[in-house]
């Protein structure tokens, strides 16, 4: 961590980690994928031989939490605290309640805060990036994150703008499958 801290730089505005142009192009990739499978079982419904064979594919309706987060997860460091937004809701933790952040061997980042709770969203595909040889955003953010919290003269020394805290597509996502199955359904 010390290697990290001495490599950062003071700043003033705030800090803003989120997913990786490939994280966002394999989420796309997910988005038409689940469209196929939506109007797969739309297509089962209407021929009258829907099975126990689409039973697996109802998993589906956690795709647009997971494709939320995927495409739009973002964590934003302030002089205040952190900022983090995930699928369905943006949330905020102020630096005397972060614990650590953490960079797990399963590829996850996880903001540990005080009171035991834990922010530990699914980000990317770390297999993969690393697969690529690309080095995924979310370790670099618990890196930084990490030397923000040991020296707190890292710490970046304005407040973010609410806008700046990251925007939740779960809900918006939702709406949108279910506007594209409806339409599927009536066409």
């Amino acid at each position: 961590m010390g290697r990290i801290a001495a490599s950062m730089q003071l700043v003033a505005r705030p800090m803003r980690w989120g997913p990786s142009v490939f994280t966002r192009c394999a989420a796309l990739l997910g988005a038409v994928i689940a469209a196929a499978v939506i109007k797969f079982i739309l297509d089962e419904v209407r021929a009258g031989t829907l099975g126990w064979h689409v039973l697996p594919l109802l998993g589906l309706a956690f795709a647009p939490g997971s494709l939320a987060t995927f495409l739009n997860w973002r964590i934003t460091a302030d002089r205040s605290g952190l900022w983090l937004a995930g699928a369905y809701k943006v949330r905020y933790l102020a630096w005397e309640e972060l614990r650590a952040a953490v960079y797990t061997s399963g590829g996850v980042l996880e903001i540990r805060r005080a009171d035991g709770k834990t922010w530990a969203p699914s980000l990317g595909w770390p297999w993969m990036e690393r697969r690529l040889g690309l080095r995924p955003s979310y370790l670099r953010a618990a890196e930084e994150i990490s030397a923000m919290h040991a020296h707190p003269e890292l710490r970046p020394t304005e407040e973010s703008p609410a806008r700046s805290h990251g925007l939740p597509l779960g809900p918006l996502l939702a709406v949108l499958y279910a506007l594209c199955a409806a339409a599927l359904l009536i066409l």
